[in-house]
């Protein structure tokens, strides 16, 4: 007897995903060089794809990863009307376009306050103001500080200075403020002697963490500004409190990165990285793995068949 033809439906074309990247990076940073291999070990297509580059259908791809468009800060308006526009269309967004918007802007901050994650001590100034930076922390009993835009990246427009060393950054201050808003938090000595921790985080599962130290002489732990970083073990309370942050995001994120310092035995939030963190894959074996996992779970069924439109 004939026996019948078992028929398997499978996908006529691999999914397709754009590693979202500037043109500083056409071909991505190196260290997601290590995710591009990721993907494609469990069957997904991924390129590198500039976000200022008119010419790209975006909703060819399956999803957009938010990986190095790291000139963002740099042209706020203008990348805030792309990923407005590619959130509008539908298209899949990694992380989702609920995370991302609210994540694109440090006054985020004040939201994971509310939520009582334990943060760095953090003024918020809106954009447009006037304000007596002195005066304000002095009030509060800080005398060495660090100003930040609300929207940066990268050690981008910050300054850290003594109080009476302040009239000599007040023309940047103002400069700032004319487009975006200012982040006042005291000077941590911890990241000199300690460093600052990330832990970095898959669907909400941790995978490693690194310490990051910043150069003799300086205080930014940036790797544009000569700081290093390393393996580290963190203690079970460090990653309850890192977790409680990933938590408090409007939505469990694919990929986040919490940066924080320890004081006091206590895990002490600085920034919860869910836009387009470097995620330190080659620090771990595993982790190019867990992300293009996390990556694959949140394409589910609407990946892209032959002949078929791309799902939103």
């Amino acid at each position: 007897m004939h026996k019948p033809t078992l028929i398997v439906n499978e996908p006529l074309t691999k999914p397709k995903v754009a590693l979202v990247t500037s043109e500083a990076l056409p071909n991505l940073y190196e260290d997601d060089l290590l995710l591009v291999t990721a993907l494609d070990d469990i069957g997904i297509d991924s390129r590198p794809a500039i976000w200022s580059e008119p010419s790209i259908d975006w909703l060819a791809f399956d999803a957009l990863v938010i990986r190095s468009p790291w000139d963002y800060f740099q042209r706020p308006v203008e990348f805030r009307e792309w990923l407005d526009n590619r959130i509008a269309s539908g298209v899949r967004m990694i992380n989702s376009g609920e995370i991302l918007e609210w994540n694109f802007d440090k006054r985020y901050l004040q939201d994971l306050g509310a939520a009582g994650v334990s943060l760095v001590p953090t003024i918020v100034i809106s954009r447009g103001a006037c304000p007596d930076i002195v005066a304000l922390a002095r009030a509060r009993g800080w005398e060495d500080i660090v100003v930040k835009p609300t929207i940066s990246g990268g050690g981008y427009r910050t300054y850290r200075f003594r109080l009476e060393d302040g009239d000599r950054y007040r023309d940047e201050i103002t400069a700032t403020l004319l487009d975006r808003g200012l982040l006042i938090q005291p000077f941590l000595p911890e990241i000199i002697s300690a460093g600052e921790l990330s832990l970095l985080f898959f669907d909400g599962v941790l995978s490693h963490a690194v310490c990051k130290r910043p150069k003799e002489g300086d205080y930014r732990v940036q790797f544009q500004f000569g700081g290093t970083n390393e393996t580290v073990a963190v203690r079970d309370e460090w990653i309850e409190g890192a977790s409680a942050c990933v938590a408090a995001a409007p939505a469990l994120p694919v990929y986040a990165r919490v940066d924080g310092v320890i004081q006091n035995s206590r895990f002490l939030l600085m920034e919860l990285e869910v836009f387009e963190p470097l995620m330190f894959l080659a620090q771990h074996p595993d982790a190019p793995g867990h992300f293009a996992r996390a990556i694959k779970g949140r394409l589910g069924d609407g990946a892209r068949l032959q002949g078929m439109p791309n799902s939103s």
